[in-house]
């Protein structure tokens, strides 16, 4: 015969926990439990919960509703947390004889190789769609392990559900059989292969294993019944297993069952159309997993007994919110509903009095808005918060706000431990291996916080600050750690100075340059474990062992220790983590060490770091973790659609009909639990419910439950909640407003004329003329930009190499004939110089090398055969002195050439692997470099070289590009409105220049930033001293060319 069932609900608006505890203190729960009477009576009672969050606040709830003190609590069991392994959930003393669970690393890697075996196995012609378009599949390790997860997840849901895959084989359509086939042989991996390789290991699924532990426990309570008072309190029961285990407990003769928020206002008839016979019911609605439970329990909803009691306005607001989420097939009654709320218009007043809306402009401004709600709160003392949310950016967000008011909250979630610091720094360490040692992440490496190798912090730190200006500044270094290690020893050196020698470098104490040395060397032998793994594939858990030493050798300090960097909750995890790899039992997984730092990725996906803050007043919280939990104020964040409820997915390999055929629970279950936990939430006293209207830019929707809601309260009413809501996001702008500041000035330093150069080269002058700010900040204040972290080549990078390779053929290749000999010659100059220049450096030798050879044969063939240059006079230096106020100024040159010809005159030349001025910029003046060096020629300041006047200047142009090299002789200027012979060029030059001596030597004069340039989006090394970003905002457009 039947039992009958004792099935109880606490309404939401009462605090569950607290209802929960008086109830059971007091025997409403259990007919003569008399726990006053007996304290110990309560050590035979079991209570099951549906998350270990809840089941730890149980126990204060007892305590508190047995005045305090300490309590012998009752056995206290989650039924499926959101935490870690369920699997021992509903575990209990009687003997089931179960399997044992596969371990988690064992389960991920074995299911991953039989993807990879299924890709091996599928052939070209069938990796195509219906529409001919790609199939995904794996091409890596990594990529397997992530679709082996993915797989993972529809092999729990399956277990948990009951599906049949039997039933697959009779679900590929006719018409689409190719690619249908496909899927299903894909799905084998599921549904044979991957069960045959658990009974090989003769163990189960942790979900599976769950399901059959609570269908076991039904099933014994059913027959035998318990031995102490059970009770189930919190859960739905949306998991067939769980249903099963609920109605088992509701029929014990001491036992019970508390739902959560049943609703017993909604209209019998809409009730029992929620899950009525032989028809699908409506899953999407909050109370439809509770009535497919009472179903299940076998009571109608008129037998659910309340426990609790709630004020006139709380219970106005939740038949509210039950009207407003009625099914819409049922929505004609609004009309009467809203009616009846303009009738009692002080009664609904008070109904939604506590309630505020935040509609922010995005999701910084949601963010700061719930931070300053839930700071509000502890103003009280004693007051807790807490955002309810199930969108993560949106919690990490908001955590970073609170930190702001030095507020730590407990995020339930956790961090992912690839986002902690030794998360990072593994991932670091695989990237270096694999990647050859680029110099952005080997900075990142060296800088991160739990690295050591084997320094002092202070050490460590000026030793990663030597090598990084050294060595990683500059050219790319050839791949690898060990031409990294080679490259320090001979460029991390203190007093080294010379042409292309940074100050920086330059100003190296011997102790700086001996750590970084010592670094990078240290460094190499931190991540050999991993480098001599070599190409070839190996096990997982090789590669498991070999990335760990590497990171503990990384991370020791000076005395040999590496503790610190497994302390903390994350030094566990991921510790953890490593040991499930190494202890994994059976066949691993062949990894090729390039796909270390992808796989190393797949592994932590998942992996949750938490860190319990037992003493925070602040809680961040997924929704079914708040379900039984009470606070002064919840802020329900992220409601729009897509967030809450979350967007359905049918997953990659069913369409939604095969999962209907399978009994896949349909997406709308889903909704209807997130429909369910908003209205539980909406029963606390102080709700305030956020949204953005903006995500990334784009406009969003609000959740149908908030639209349900406001439009059933009508537009009046929600302008008072929205008035409400208002004054947070008024306080989060104004903690970011600041007065109006005026656009900053565009500077113009003064410093003092005795501070202001008295010589600059002949290609500082053009500088001079087009950005003076840049020579202010260069010469008076001696600011040197540091090259950029692996700068990539192009072929003017390194033009002083060219220039000596151009001046060493033309001094030695006098008075012979520029044919097939000189280019063999000049070629081999250029080797010998690209190996002393560039050996270090494979990238730059690989890409200009081949531009050289051509440039070469260009300037042999093309250029000197052509020139009747009697005297070819490489890099010569010289000087042109000015009067400027009471001393001089030296104008400084070094000519690339200068040819003296047969007639006596002069041809300056420039070798040039960028661009050359055009003609009219050079007799305009804004070109003045060879305009300026035939000043210095034609009055006889080139020591080497007597006064002569000068014939023409010469641009060689040098891309090593067949057919783009070029010649270009400048002898003079004409067009419409300008002509100029070249001396006349030389002397408006020279001109030119005096005057701006002239206008410098006054000390009112400043150096202007960006005064001419040639265009207005040109950007120099110093703009961001110059603040040119900001006093360029909305300025009216440059001088430029």
């Amino acid at each position: 015969m039947t039992r009958p069932a004792r099935v109880f609900t606490v309404p939401p608006a009462a605090p569950f926990l607290p209802t929960l505890s008086r109830a059971l203190v007091e025997g409403v729960l259990v007919p003569g439990l008399d726990v006053r009477a007996d304290p110990m009576a309560l050590a035979a009672v079991t209570v099951y919960l549906p998350t270990r969050r809840a089941a730890r606040a149980l126990a204060g709830a007892l305590s508190d509703a047995l005045g305090g003190g300490t309590v012998i609590l009752p056995r206290i069991l989650p039924l499926g947390d959101v935490d870690d392994d369920p699997v021992d959930a509903v575990a209990d003393p009687v003997g089931l004889d179960l399997p044992p669970t596969i371990p988690p690393a064992e389960r991920l890697v074995g299911l991953a190789r039989l993807v990879s075996d299924w890709r091996r196995h599928v052939t070209a012609d069938r990796l195509l769609t219906p529409s001919g378009q790609p199939i995904a599949v794996p091409t890596s390790a990594a990529e397997a392990l992530h679709l082996a997860a993915d797989l993972l997840a529809l092999v729990d849901q399956a277990a948990a559900e009951g599906v049949d895959w039997a039933l697959l084989r009779t679900l590929v359509p006719d018409d689409h059989a190719a690619w249908w086939q496909l899927t299903a042989t894909f799905l084998e991996i599921a549904t044979t292969a991957w069960p045959a390789h658990l009974a090989e290991r003769g163990a189960i699924d942790p979900i599976d294993r769950r399901s059959r532990m609570t269908r076991a426990i039904a099933a014994r309570y059913d027959a035998a019944g318990s031995r102490g008072p059970v009770i189930a309190a919190g859960s739905t029961g949306s998991v067939p297993a769980t249903a099963t285990l609920l109605a088992a407990i509701a029929r014990l003769p001491r036992g019970a069952v508390v739902l959560p928020g049943l609703d017993l206002d909604l209209d019998d008839a809409t009730f029992a159309d929620l899950t009525p016979d032989g028809g699908p019911g409506v899953p999407s609605h909050p109370q439809g997993a509770m009535a497919r439970l009472l179903a299940t329990i076998g009571i109608g909803r008129d037998e659910v007994r309340t426990l609790g009691t709630i004020s006139a306005p709380a219970a106005a607001r939740a038949r509210i919110v039950s009207e407003a989420l009625r099914p819409a097939e049922t929505t004609e009654r609004w009309p009467a509903v809203v009616a009846g709320l303009d009738a009692d218009a002080a009664g609904t007043a008070a109904a939604l009095d506590g309630l505020a809306l935040v509609e922010a402009a995005n999701e910084a401004e949601e963010a700061l808005a719930v931070a300053v709600a839930l700071r509000e709160t502890l103003e009280t003392p004693g007051a807790t918060a807490a955002l309810v949310t199930p969108d993560r950016g949106l919690a990490r967000r908001v955590a970073a706000e609170l930190r702001r008011f030095g507020v730590e909250a407990e995020d339930s979630a956790g961090e992912p431990l690839a986002r902690t610091r030794l998360g990072v720094l593994a991932l670091l360490v695989a990237e270096v291996v694999a990647e050859g040692a680029p110099p952005e992440k080997v900075v990142a490496l060296v800088k991160h916080p739990l690295v050591r190798f084997g320094l002092p912090p202070d050490r460590l730190a000026a030793a990663a600050r030597a090598l990084e200006v050294a060595v990683l500044r500059g050219p790319r270094l050839a791949a690898g750690v060990r031409p990294l290690v080679a490259a320090a020893d001979v460029l991390c050196r203190a007093g080294r100075s010379g042409l292309g020698v940074h100050p920086a470098v330059a100003r190296l104490d011997a102790a700086a340059a001996a750590d970084g040395r010592r670094l990078a060397q240290r460094l190499g032998d931190a991540l050999s474990p991993l480098e001599d793994l070599g190409s070839r594939p190996v096990d997982l858990r090789v590669l498991v062992g070999a990335g760990l030493a590497a990171l503990r050798a990384a991370a020791r300090d000076e005395s040999g220790s590496d503790e610190a960097l497994f302390a903390g909750p994350a030094g566990s995890a991921f510790a953890g983590l490593m040991v499930e790899h190494l202890d994994a039992r059976g066949d691993g997984l062949a990894v090729s060490p390039a796909e270390w730092p992808g796989v190393l990725s797949a592994l932590m996906t998942g992996r949750l770091v938490r860190r319990p803050a037992p003493t925070a007043r602040i809680a961040i919280l997924g929704p079914l973790e708040a379900r039984l939990l009470a606070f002064d104020r919840l802020v329900l964040g992220g409601l729009e659609e897509g967030v809450w409820p979350l967007a359905t997915d049918t997953g990659p390999w069913l369409s939604r009909p095969m999962r209907a055929a399978l009994a896949f629970s349909p997406p709308e279950v889903r909704i209807g639990l997130s429909a369910h936990d908003f209205t539980q939430s909406l029963g606390g006293r102080d709700v305030v419910l956020t949204r953005s209207v903006k995500r990334e830019g784009a406009p969003t929707v609000a959740t149908r439950f908030l639209q349900r809601l406001t439009g059933l309260i009508g537009e009046t009413r929600t302008g008072v909640l929205a008035a409400a809501g208002r004054r947070f996001v008024a306080i989060a702008r104004r903690l970011d407003d600041r007065p109006a500041e005026d656009r900053a000035d565009r500077p113009q330093p003064k410093p003092p004329v005795t501070a202001r150069p008295v010589s600059l080269s002949v290609t500082e002058i053009e500088t001079w003329i087009r950005d003076p700010y840049a020579i202010y900040a260069r010469r008076i204040l001696r600011l040197e930009p540091l090259p950029a972290l692996g700068e990539r080549p192009h072929f003017g990078t390194r033009g002083s190499a060219l220039h000596d390779i151009f001046a060493r053929f033309a001094l030695e290749w006098t008075g012979r004939p520029f044919d097939d000999a000189a280019v063999a010659r000049l070629v081999a100059i250029g080797r010998e110089v690209f190996d002393r220049e560039f050996g270090a450096y494979p990238e730059i030798h690989a890409l200009w090398w081949p531009r050289f050879v051509a440039a070469a044969d260009f300037v042999v063939r093309d250029f000197e055969a052509g020139r009747d240059a009697v005297e070819r006079l490489p890099e010569v230096a010289g000087e042109l002195k000015l009067p400027a106020g009471a001393g001089e100024f030296r104008l400084r040159g070094r000519a690339d050439r200068v040819d003296v010809r047969a007639d006596g005159m002069l041809s300056i030349v420039d070798f040039k692997t960028g661009q050359a001025p055009t003609a009219r910029q050079i007799a305009t003046g804004n070109a003045p470099q060879l305009p300026l060096e035939g000043a210095i020629a034609r009055r006889g300041g080139f020591p080497t070289l007597a006064a002569a006047p000068v014939a023409d200047l010469t641009h060689v142009v040098l891309r090593g590009i067949r057919g783009r090299d070029d010649v270009v002789v400048y002898a003079g200027y004409a067009s419409k409105d300008l002509t100029l012979s070249l001396e006349e060029t030389i002397d408006e030059a020279e001109r030119r220049l005096a005057a701006l001596v002239a206008a410098y030597a006054d000390p009112d004069k400043g150096y202007l930033s960006r005064a001419h340039p040639y265009r207005s989006d040109d950007a120099g090394p110093y703009d961001h001293l110059a603040r040119v970003m900001e006093w360029s905002i909305g300025a009216d457009g440059e001088d430029g060319e």
